[in-house]
């Protein structure tokens, strides 16, 4: 929990500032950058919350891994965290800045589950159908879920529309368990 509203606190004072100084995108490009890095390297994650590393070393190794890779204000900003010994709410940092670069451009991620992969025509129609509907833009993320058996799910930070035939079948059987017209033998 305190994790969380640190790492909140300090993306909601980046977001601010990329804002202010017209880097926003060059941010956003960063911090995804950040997020790849520390979901692929066990090492990097493992130096970034590494009480043995000296901050001004750690500045040194991720000054060397990310040259010329991120902008001014982003170099300052990880710098500055690690300087204050918070470089292990990076990944949480990252993940609040890219949630508020979302919202601020009314970007919502919704993820549809289905038993076999859509084809493109029939994605670009249910994302449009959304996004019209909706007023919003979609950021889809496809999942394939053998277990649905057919039909989709559909959800979005807490809303979820269900319809699979598992749950359909699922709901038909507690109907049938609960049938107090059958007599007993």
């Amino acid at each position: 929990m305190l994790d969380s509203i640190i790492a909140d606190r300090y993306a909601k004072s980046l977001f601010e500032l990329a804002i202010e100084t017209g880097k926003l995108e060059e941010v956003k490009n960063d911090m995804g950058l950040f997020l790849d890095l520390i979901r692929d390297s066990a090492e990097f994650r493992h130096f970034l919350i590494s009480p043995v590393v000296r901050p001004d070393k750690k500045i040194g190794v991720i000054d060397a891994i990310v040259k010329g890779k991120v902008c001014d204000l982003t170099q300052k900003f990880y710098r500055l965290i690690t300087s204050k010994r918070r470089e292990k709410y990076l990944a949480g940092i990252a993940n609040a800045f890219i949630e508020k670069y979302k919202e601020h451009h009314n970007i919502v991620t919704i993820e549809l589950r289905t038993v076999y992969p859509l084809s493109p025509a029939l994605r670009d129609r249910i994302v449009a159908l959304i996004e019209h509907r909706r007023g919003i833009t979609v950021d889809l993320i496809e999942t394939i879920d053998r277990s649905l058996i057919g039909g989709f799910i559909v959800s979005t930070g807490d809303v979820r529309y269900d319809a699979s035939l598992a749950t359909s079948v699922k709901k038909l059987k507690k109907e049938f368990e609960e049938n107090l017209y059958v007599r007993e033998i």
